[in-house]
């Protein structure tokens, strides 16, 4: 059985990200029927990460202490066979947390399989956070899938709780794209972990 992790990058209490992370908490079984994977809900905010100022970069460094939340960070990721990375876009970018987080790993999640999620208060879903965290996780040597799911209005859409607002229009979009995106991450890591490519 293999597992997915799906990470809120937002640290705002008040996050779209997170109505839309408590949302996928709650449809999870609706959205995968057909599958034995098993889904982790990593959310940043608890997790407690100062700036990264490690004096040697992760990579290089195979001594590594860290404190327990900043470990644990790492222990989740690595537990994980593929992810999903709900993101928002701040400036055109991911967020400063989230990028933080990263910039914490070493080979945690090198060859597995990442589906970016972005979302916003409009219906250009945030598309700019995710292209912005290509570059950065493909040199953390993770398999970007091609194509990220925009999630846009959400404030329109979704309740803090993760309910659907009643009547709101995009209900049904929401669940055919969710259930795509969840989907094709799902078969991607099957995939991938009964196949992990082979050591030299």
């Amino acid at each position: 059985m293999s597992t997915i992790a799906i990470i809120l990058g937002s640290t705002r209490p008040q996050s779209n990200g997170r109505a839309l992370f408590n949302h996928l908490k709650l449809t999870i079984n609706q959205l995968t029927p057909n599958t034995t994977t098993q889904f982790t809900f990593l959310d940043l905010a608890d997790y407690q990460l100062p700036f990264f100022d490690e004096p040697l970069p992760p990579m290089a460094n195979p001594d590594r202490q860290l404190p327990a939340n900043q470990q644990r960070w790492l222990t989740d990721m690595a537990a994980a066979d593929g992810y999903v990375i709900l993101t928002p876009e701040y400036n055109h970018a991911m967020p400063a947390v989230l990028k933080n987080a990263l910039d914490f790993l070493a080979f945690e999640g090198q060859r597995k399989p990442v589906k970016l999620m972005s979302y916003s208060d409009n219906m250009r879903g945030g598309q700019f956070g995710a292209a912005s965290l290509v570059p950065v996780l493909q040199r953390l040597g993770m398999v970007v899938l091609p194509k990220p799911t925009p999630v846009g209005n959400v404030p329109q859409t979704l309740q803090a709780d993760g309910q659907f607002i009643s009547e709101a229009p995009l209900q049904a979009r929401y669940q055919r794209a969710l259930q795509q995106a969840l989907t094709e991450i799902t078969y991607y890591t099957d995939v991938l972990t009964a196949n992990p490519f082979p050591t030299v």
